[in-house]
């Protein structure tokens, strides 16, 4: 019997439920090829943000009328949690066959939680093996969250019709996102590091081709930025955002953007620090694998000028990531939301990157 090739596929919806964004994107191969078949994104209300009730019913009325409006083809869905109810930890443990690493990495992690292990759903990615020590180790990334806060959110998603057939992270969406275009061998060898900064909180992650082998969630987002330029400026965290947005959309004279970013500089150098040391981590780990670039991605690189003051602490060669790069959109897909799609839309990535990947929980 001859094998057959599914060419044409609908993929699972993608659903990022962001701090302050909640987005939806829906893929589809056509012919060989990835194609946009519907994205809808909706703004949090400030009110919602920080109370869990509240977001988890804005949340499920928002998903209902994001369905109705987009194109979206069925109802089964791969969601992300807010990266503020998601705990990302490395951890160093001997070398084990695959079925016993679960339990060791529950051991390890013991004690680490907010909350006990029994209450948590723990998943984990093995990175790699540990150069240099006596013993074979491996370096292994584990992944927790609260048993009761994902089943609350599976239960708003279940009550707004849709049909949760996996659960992931961002780290996980944003290199499954690229990995569709690094094909190419020497793809496979390059260590990239992903920038996701975010409203409240910036995801770093290291991957090797498609492979996560350094993951952490740093608490510093552009909330935390926009406070910082409020207090220089003596003026409101909203009018400060205002003043960034302005930069973003190319709406400020060059001489305010350069003050502007004089100010901040303490403020980016800080946020670089803790990055480097991350990769100081990672190259203490992986010693023969150096970091050959930086892709941003996340509502806050829009910004070019911030990837650019952060990949010039970092001393990378940087670019804004574009989820959609080669990527087909039906003439409906996003109507709504007014954003232009010829420029890159590094928003996007995570919420594309769930409807193209696998999850790590079903």
């Amino acid at each position: 019997m001859p094998i057959k090739i599914i060419k044409n596929r609908t993929l699972p919806i993608g659903l990022d439920l962001g701090s302050r964004m909640i987005k939806m994107a829906q893929m589809r191969l056509v012919e060989g090829n990835f194609e946009l078949l519907a994205a809808e994104s909706v703004e949090l209300p400030p009110n919602c943000r920080q109370d869990h009730g509240r977001r988890l019913t804005f949340t499920c009325d928002a998903l209902r009328r994001m369905l109705a409006a987009g194109e979206f083809a069925g109802r089964k869905c791969i969601l992300s949690l807010p990266a503020s109810v998601t705990f990302l930890q490395h951890v160093r443990i001997p070398k084990l066959p695959p079925d016993q690493i679960a339990k060791v990495v529950q051991e390890e992690i013991s004690g680490k939680l907010p909350y006990p292990v029994e209450e948590a759903v723990v998943r984990h990615i093995v990175a790699g093996d540990v150069l240099g020590d006596a013993d074979p180790k491996q370096e292994v990334v584990a992944i927790a969250v609260s048993r009761s806060v994902l089943e609350s959110y599976l239960t708003m998603a279940s009550r707004a019709r849709l049909d949760v057939v996996g659960v992931s992270v961002e780290a996980c969406a944003i290199v499954e996102c690229f990995a569709r275009v690094m094909r190419r061998a020497s793809d496979t060898a390059r260590t990239t590091l992903f920038i996701d900064i975010g409203a409240t909180s910036t995801q770093f992650v290291l991957a090797v081709g498609n492979k996560i082998v350094f993951a952490r969630n740093l608490a510093a987002g552009g909330e935390k930025i926009d406070l910082a330029l409020a207090k220089s400026m003596k003026i409101t965290p909203q009018a400060a955002h205002g003043l960034r947005q302005d930069i973003a959309s190319g709406n400020s004279s060059p001489q305010a953007e350069e003050e502007l970013y004089r100010l901040l500089d303490r403020t980016l150098k800080g946020i670089a620090d803790e990055m480097t040391q991350c990769l100081r981590y990672y190259e203490s780990i992986f010693r023969n694998q150096g970091v050959d670039r930086a892709i941003f991605v996340g509502g806050q690189a829009y910004d070019k000028r911030l990837c650019q003051a952060i990949a010039q602490h970092l001393n990378l060669p940087a670019q804004i990531g574009d989820p959609l790069v080669r990527v087909a959109r039906t003439n409906n897909a996003g109507a709504g939301l007014r954003l232009d799609w010829r420029q890159p839309q590094p928003a996007w990535a995570v919420a594309v990157g769930l409807s193209l990947g696998p999850s790590i929980a079903a």
